[in-house]
């Protein structure tokens, strides 16, 4: 439970990968990975090189997809965990559902 005394140090937190800007850079750059691959399928002529570039489009839109959801989850997560701690710093006991601490 988090203590509202003043005199508590607080925990130096580690760094959530919603607060850094490497998932996002990850995900602008799979992104344009694909538009590339998507215009490479558009140039391309020959029957394999539209199989494979429509592979690798889609393989670089499928990965930016991932980190999309991945980030998101993270941010909803984290912003779950701020109203949670908030919530039972607000009470004077424990939040509904636990156990009184011994």
């Amino acid at each position: 439970m988090i203590s509202n005394d003043p005199r508590v140090p607080w925990l130096p937190r580690a760094s959530h990968p919603a607060d850094g800007s490497t998932l996002p850079l990850y995900m602008v750059f799979f992104f344009l990975l694909g538009l590339v691959g998507f215009m490479i399928y558009g140039l391309s002529d020959g029957e394999g090189a539209l199989i494979l570039a429509s592979i690798i489009s889609g393989v670089f839109f499928a990965c930016f997809l991932i980190l999309f959801a991945i980030y998101w989850i993270g941010y909803l997560l984290k912003g779950h965990a701020i109203w949670l701690a908030e919530r039972q710093a607000g009470s004077d006991g424990p939040s509904v559902g636990q156990q009184p601490e011994e």
